[in-house]
């Protein structure tokens, strides 16, 4: 996938689960896509995307703090909302539904 490729299907996905939200965009050398999702003064969402290495990761932060998440360091995993820490293996999310998900989390937990 290409670096236009993502981020087409990242910013459609954010204006859909947080149209409110202010998103800024790094590119790198044109094969990596940085993306930090303010969501509220303590709570943001940091996105990664290679293009050569096809590296994901996604990660709601609260306080300085993963809270949830999904990555594909040597396989794809969630990091879960009860214990961040750990790696349960997991297929491949779409953009959408990592996003659903960290929106679903956000209103459930009043943050």
């Amino acid at each position: 996938m290409k670096v236009e490729d993502f981020k087409d299907d990242l910013i459609s996905a954010l204006k859909h689960a947080f149209p409110d939200a202010n998103i800024a965009l790094i590119e790198k050398r044109g094969v990596i896509l940085e993306a930090r999702v303010q969501i509220s003064d303590t709570i943001f969402i940091e996105v990664y995307f290679s293009s050569v290495t096809s590296k994901k990761s996604f990660a709601l932060i609260k306080n300085n703090q993963r809270i949830f998440g999904y990555d594909n360091y040597q396989y794809w995993h969630i990091h879960p909302i009860n214990d961040p820490t750990t790696h349960a293996k997991c297929e491949e999310p779409s953009v959408e539904k990592v996003f659903e998900e960290m929106r679903k989390i956000i209103a459930a937990t009043n943050f």
